[in-house]
């Protein structure tokens, strides 16, 4: 019995030992997984904490490192939403939603209704923004469906400033923020509001130096460049004309009637007239070129990119004609001249000082010389831009007195060759120098703006010669007319081609106009348009001095072209010259896979007839033809040649040749 007794006693003993040792291990595993927990738990704040420091010192501005932050916080923390909310400008109930970060973001954005438009919103955001204090909730109170959220102040580590913005966290686990987390996001949100708040700061600081930097480099009074600016642009032009072999000229100008405006009106009449030229000098000049106010009514000008120094003149002129436009100031009206002093690249030597040293010079011989007009260092220009202008009024007035003239160039089917076509050319029948070449007089056209009424003559013309024709029971060809640039883009041309052919009674198709590759590619969509318009009313349209530009296949098949004309300085090589026939054949090839006829240009040889025939070219014009001729010799060509005119059919279609 006794046995048994010490038996059970050890039994016991042995049970207690058993449970005390249970209960132990169960401890030490308790310990070790809250030590664990709260290691992990560490190095997960660690991990954000660094995470979003790294975010605050590489962003590259406010939008990235509040996303950065939120990001961190949400991927590293484990929380399931994160966002940011700045205060709108104004209002003490806005806050704009900046980012959001976590999933469902959707599920946010969806609940907060207007919070990312900046609407009025209520909850735990406003009122950590209205007492700038940390905000804790943990239960079903807690918004949006997540039990709990922490809400902190985006303001300073001290408390003085109001917060710019709101911190919110949210989670779904029911007491999800302890002290310690607390702790650990409350000096995230400090640190990102400092870095906003520095942020701002270095913005703000470059809009001053920017505003202070611009504020040196533009004139006050005329938002103009300033003298500075202007000299270092001008040595940029420099620099980049002797790399290119283009021209820099820099004009000297100064409003004639400046001072006597300002003793009769006052300076505030003086200011406006400043703002008068400022603006009408900006709107002659190109993108490139510069305008700079100097000095009182003293301004100066680089005109960039010029080909040569002739280009300077119609620029000069526009200037003195802007300036005198009349200024209404209160009840008066002013008007004013100018006069301009012109200096040109390499006549100084090209220094930036010395140019407008030399221009302000020509400047004050144009004063000297009563004003209202410009003047250049070297005499010789002085004596080009008089005989220029001269010649330009001589031009005005010979289109006032029907001086102008259209000679017809004949063009021939190199198959059978019978007549098909002319090209118009208008020509000057000088009172005094007889006939003046296109070459002399054109150019100053379209540099003065006189190309507009005389293409519109021409037009005009060329249609009363066609119903001339008709009336005298000719045989009607169509006429091709050459359009400047400057016409391509004038708004009333369709207008005026349709109304002059139903004056004339003349059939649209007897009517073609010629565009050079430049003037569509400066802006293809647009040329495409006003094709289409010229196409809509029936006359053809054709491509000339085709392969001197820039034209590539892949253009050249969105234009409505009938018509593609090979330049004469190819042709002129056929026989001789194996890279010039090389471009000839692309030339056929690509036009007649097109559906457009090509017309070989300058045939002035049988050889050079001869291989355009071969090659399958539909029409040639050149001397070996025919020569630009008066109106009533074209008649008796027209006479005694019967046109085919009428099929328009091209050569490659119409015989078969023999390959």
């Amino acid at each position: 019995m006794e046995h048994s007794i010490l038996l059970g006693m050890l039994a016991a003993c042995a049970a207690a030992t058993t449970i005390k040792w249970l209960l132990a291990r169960e401890a030490d595993h308790r310990r070790a997984n809250a030590q664990t927990d709260e290691l992990l738990r560490s190095n997960r704040a660690l991990r954000m904490a660094s995470r979003c420091r790294v975010a605050l010192l590489h962003a590259g501005s406010a939008e990235e490192m509040m996303a950065a932050v939120c990001k961190a916080i949400s991927e590293e923390g484990g929380y399931s939403l994160v966002w940011t909310g700045l205060s709108m400008a104004g209002s003490s109930r806005d806050l704009l939603a900046s980012e959001i970060q976590g999933t469902p973001a959707g599920r946010f954005a969806a609940a907060a209704g207007g919070l990312q438009r900046g609407c009025s919103c209520e909850g735990i955001a406003l009122d950590v923004m209205s007492d700038a204090k940390s905000r804790l909730r943990h239960g079903t109170s807690a918004e949006f469906g997540y039990p709990s959220v922490l809400a902190l102040p985006l303001g300073s580590a001290s408390g003085d400033a109001a917060p710019i913005g709101v911190l919110c966290v949210y989670s779904i686990a029911p007491c999800a923020f302890d002290s310690d987390d607390v702790q650990v996001l409350q000096e995230l949100a400090t640190d990102l509001a400092l870095g906003l708040s520095n942020m701002h700061a270095a913005r703000s600081r470059r809009a001053a130096e920017q505003a202070s930097a611009c504020h040196a480099q533009h004139d006050p009074a005329t938002g103009l460049a300033s003298r500075s600016l202007f000299n270092d642009r001008l040595r940029q032009a420099l620099v980049a004309a002797e790399r290119t072999g283009r021209k820099v000229a820099v004009l000297a100008l100064s409003m004639d009637r400046y001072r006597g405006v300002k003793a009769s009106l006052g300076a505030d009449a003086c200011s406006a007239l400043l703002m008068h030229a400022a603006s009408a000098m900006k709107s002659c000049l190109h993108e490139g070129d510069t305008v700079a106010h100097l000095l009182g009514n003293e301004f100066a000008v680089i005109l960039s990119d010029l080909i040569n120094d002739d280009d300077v003149l119609p620029v000069a002129g526009k200037l003195l004609e802007a300036i005198k436009a009349p200024m209404r100031w209160q009840d008066n009206i002013v008007n004013t001249t100018a006069s301009i002093g012109i200096a040109l690249m390499g006549e100084d030597g090209g220094e930036p000082s010395v140019m407008l040293r030399s221009a302000n010079s020509a400047m004050a011989h144009a004063v000297g010389h009563g004003g209202n007009r410009f003047r250049f260092v070297a005499q010789e220009m002085n004596e080009r831009a008089s005989r220029m202008f001269a010649l330009e009024a001589e031009l005005r007035s010979a289109l006032l007195h029907n001086e102008m003239v259209v000679h017809y160039q004949p063009r021939a089917a190199l198959g059978d060759g019978c007549l098909t076509a002319a090209e118009a050319l208008v020509r000057w029948q000088h009172p005094t120098r007889g006939l003046v070449p296109p070459a002399e007089f054109l150019p100053l056209a379209e540099s003065s703006g006189l190309i507009v009424p005389l293409g519109a003559w021409v037009i005009r013309e060329v249609c009363r010669q066609q119903g001339a024709w008709r009336d005298a029971g000719l045989p009607m060809v169509p006429v091709s007319i050459n359009l400047s640039a400057r016409q391509f883009r004038e708004e009333g041309l369709v207008e005026h081609i349709e109304v002059t052919l139903e004056e004339y009674d003349v059939p649209s198709a007897m009517l073609s106009f010629e565009i050079t590759e430049s003037m569509v590619m400066e802006d293809l969509d647009d040329a495409v348009a006003r094709m289409n318009e010229l196409k809509a009313i029936g006359v053809k349209l054709s491509m000339d001095d085709f392969g001197t530009g820039h034209s590539s296949l892949a253009r050249l098949r969105l234009l409505p072209l009938d018509q593609l004309k090979i330049d004469q300085s190819f042709v002129r090589q056929l026989g001789s010259e194996q890279a010039d026939e090389a471009i000839c054949r692309s030339i056929i090839d690509v036009g007649h896979n097109l559906n457009m006829q090509i017309v070989g240009v300058g045939v002035e040889t049988l050889l050079q007839r001869e291989w355009l025939r071969a090659h399958y070219c539909d029409e040639m014009q050149g001397c070996f033809f025919g020569r630009p001729m008066a109106a009533q010799d074209f008649a008796q060509l027209l006479a005694a040649d019967r046109p085919r005119s009428n099929t328009m059919l091209p050569l490659w279609k119409a015989i078969n040749y023999k390959v």
